[in-house]
């Protein structure tokens, strides 16, 4: 067996054991909540939900296109199928603890066609810190819907949150920090070569995205609990703040359990807490499994064109 041969064996099985841990994740948290789930009385309306699970859809998509920009900014590009393929295969990595399994999976993808894993990395960590800035922004500017007074004596404060964020992602910020890891790990390349009005660019692209799937989420309430449009920023904020420190857990397979409290704290506000706890719940089913619908598809897609690329090879052998 040849160096490359171990190499693809080794692969196979690393996805194998890697694709195990993910449902070992899932099913675990799923039979854990599923006795609690069917305790509570309530009724889905399902024209809302599956209308609900589109705005995801579309979210995800639009983030995998997102991606893809963030590394044609950075000379970083593969052709835009796989690097859609790419990114939906890395989704399988949320669910394991850490977030490095995220990152590995495109390293693969990205690796065969020559791209610079540095390039790759930077990419991956600017994709993060849009993703993060995005969703802050979002959550800060719902401050202004929370349907209660408290807030109100801080809207200055919400303000300056708002400029000091546009201000923290200023490329030559970002770049000074990038600068300290250069000279910490001795690596060189590290830096972001986009402007600062590209990075503002992206940033209201990730806001417009979270919107998106903040409007689903809403919708995705509605179709437990009726609610009024008028806390429907209020609830995109909600979930933005929910992912953003679902993110933050890195020992938290995808967030599982503290996303799902945040949400519970949040619509509280808004819903009876019973009904809260039901949409959380129910929330990870509606985010889980248009996930797994488009790893399967991205799984599919490479199948047929690794097969369709080695018809081709023996035909031109032959």
């Amino acid at each position: 067996m040849t160096i490359n041969e171990k190499t693809k064996t080794l692969l196979k099985w690393a996805k194998v054991i890697f694709v195990g841990l993910v449902i070992w994740f899932l099913t675990k948290y799923f039979t854990k909540n599923y006795d609690e789930l069917m305790s509570l009385d309530f009724q889905i309306r399902w024209s809302a939900f599956f209308l609900s699970m589109l705005f995801f859809f579309i979210y995800k998509i639009t983030l995998a296109s997102l991606w893809h920009y963030i590394t044609v900014l950075n000379n970083t590009q593969i052709s835009y199928v796989k690097a859609i393929t790419a990114y939906l295969y890395s989704i399988l990595g949320k669910y394991i603890p850490g977030k490095v399994f995220m990152l590995g999976a495109r390293l693969v993808y990205y690796d065969s066609e020559g791209a610079k894993m540095r390039k790759v990395t930077i990419c991956f960590l600017i994709e993060n810190i849009l993703t993060l800035l995005g969703a802050t922004l979002l959550f800060i500017f719902s401050l202004f819907f929370f349907p209660n007074d408290i807030l109100s004596q801080y809207q200055y404060t919400t303000w300056l949150l708002i400029i000091l964020f546009f201000i923290c992602i200023h490329p030559k910020i970002l770049n000074f920090f990038l600068g300290l890891i250069e000279k910490v790990t001795k690596k060189t390349d590290l830096e972001i070569s986009m402007t600062y009005v590209q990075m503002v660019k992206l940033v209201m692209l990730f806001v417009a995205n979270w919107l998106v799937v903040g409007l689903g989420f809403y919708l995705l309430v509605c179709s437990i609990y009726p609610l009024p449009i008028s806390v429907a920023l209020y609830a995109s904020g909600i979930f933005a703040l929910a992912a953003i420190i679902g993110i933050l857990s890195l020992f938290s397979p995808s967030g599982l359990g503290v996303r799902e409290g945040i949400i519970v704290l949040g619509l509280s506000v808004i819903m009876p807490p019973e009904y809260a706890i039901i949409v959380s719940i129910v929330s990870r089913l509606w985010s889980t499994i248009p996930e797994l619908a488009l790893i399967g598809m991205a799984f599919i897609y490479s199948q047929l064109a690794n097969h369709i690329d080695k018809k081709t090879k023996r035909e031109t052998e032959t």
